[in-house]
């Protein structure tokens, strides 16, 4: 009786091999939840420590970032005395190649009176063009470009009603008058010191630090000779390292959220690293695990095997069998500790903003980051590493011959 097999055999359906690779694990139930476990605790892990790192990466860099745009460049004066921000300038700088916009901007250290109270704030002189490249979050109102028939209008910002205690009702303050004054005197003791009573039109979150913003017009009629700040938009974020080098060629400098964020993105790589390495040990007993279940698997079933072989099925078949025990083992145990991470992360996030609430935090934030990518890319890391692991119980399965495999006892 001959029962190697003939070299023209037809080919088990996929769909077969999957259920009865399915039907193997039910099978041997305590094993398959044992090794399902071990890999959904590597892998949430893993999944949990990277979720955490993305997720303070996101938290400091939108802290540091804050309202200001990766494309835009903020111009300042090095040496007064040698060159200024004027009209010469601002020609020379809209020259540049690939700028997008310009942004004028005056600042200066002064104080406001409101409601009877009078507090310290830095004033800003704006146009459209900041308004257009800076992230003003608008809490109520409206901002200086949307009202065009005032002139002596003041957006102020939420620090700034809470050092006069009037942050619990920003809609209430709207349409008052608020007495500004900004010595000027030491730009230009002509000037002296400006006084004028504007009317409150919107309320921004732009910081920690009391801010009021008016128009930038106010200033270039007082005569102030040139801006504190040019801000620049580049027209997409390639450009932005470019169009830096040639406004610094003029004689000015620059900078740039890019270089924060690049600052930012090098330390988080190596965090994410280190917490991939914590994460790592449990997913090399998973790996461990599954490895063993496996080869036991294959152990067990040598003569099922050759049986198997020696009714028509092809070597290869087997070969695909235990990649497709080893696909369930590793997809399931993903999808459980990505699950679980996603829980548990839930748990700490909320921990954490009841305990921030206590302290007098009202934003609410969230510690861990989970993009759709992070997501795909765990499971599909992890049906890699399946695949990996059941290279060799495979190529033994595939190379059984069925006349010793049905000797056996």
């Amino acid at each position: 009786m001959n029962l190697r097999k003939p070299k023209n055999r037809p080919a088990v359906h996929i769909s077969i091999l999957a259920y009865i690779a399915y039907q193997n694990l039910l099978h041997k139930k305590l094993r398959t939840l044992l090794t399902v476990f071990g890999i959904s605790i590597g892998i949430g892990a893993v999944y949990f420590l990277l979720s955490f790192g993305l997720g303070i990466q996101r938290l400091v860099t939108n802290e540091v970032i804050g309202n200001q745009s990766i494309r835009t460049i903020d111009v300042s004066v090095t040496n007064s005395k040698v060159i200024r921000l004027d009209d010469a300038a601002i020609e020379r700088i809209k020259a540049v190649p690939d700028i997008d916009e310009l942004g004028n901007v005056y600042y200066f250290p002064g104080s406001f009176k409101l409601n009877n109270s009078e507090s310290d704030s830095i004033v800003y002189g704006v146009d459209k063009g900041y308004e257009n490249l800076t992230y003003l979050n608008l809490v109520k109102g409206k901002l200086l470009s949307d009202v065009k028939d005032k002139k002596n209008a003041i957006v102020i910002n939420t620090a700034t009603l809470e050092s006069i205690g009037l942050s619990k009702n920003p809609e209430a303050i709207l349409g008052k008058e608020i007495d500004l004054i900004v010595p000027l005197d030491k730009v230009d003791k002509k000037i002296g010191t400006y006084k004028e009573k504007f009317e409150i039109v919107g309320v921004i979150d732009s910081g920690s630090g009391a801010e009021v913003f008016i128009n930038s017009s106010i200033f270039r009629e007082l005569g102030v000779p040139a801006l504190t700040q040019l801000k620049v938009g580049a027209k997409d974020v390639k450009a932005v390292t470019k169009i830096r080098k040639q406004i610094e060629s003029i004689g000015f400098g620059t900078s740039s959220p890019v270089d924060t964020l690049n600052d930012i993105n090098k330390v988080f790589k190596f965090l994410n690293i280190i917490l991939v390495g914590f994460g790592g040990i449990g997913m090399i007993i998973a790996v461990l695990g599954m490895f063993n279940t496996l080869t036991i698997s294959l152990l067990e079933r040598t003569k099922e095997i050759g049986l198997m072989v020696a009714l028509g099925a092809r070597s290869v078949d087997m070969k695909r069998l235990f990649i497709f025990e080893a696909l369930f083992l590793s997809i399931s145990g993903a999808l459980i500790g990505i699950i679980s991470a996603l829980f548990l992360g839930l748990i700490v996030n909320l921990m954490m903003n009841m305990s921030a609430s206590h302290r007098g935090v009202k934003d609410s934030f969230s510690l861990f980051a989970n993009p759709p990518l992070l997501v795909f890319g765990v499971i599909a890391f992890m049906a890699f590493v399946g695949l990996l692991v059941v290279i060799l119980p495979a190529r033994r399965a595939q190379k059984v011959n069925p006349i010793d495999a049905l000797r056996r006892e």
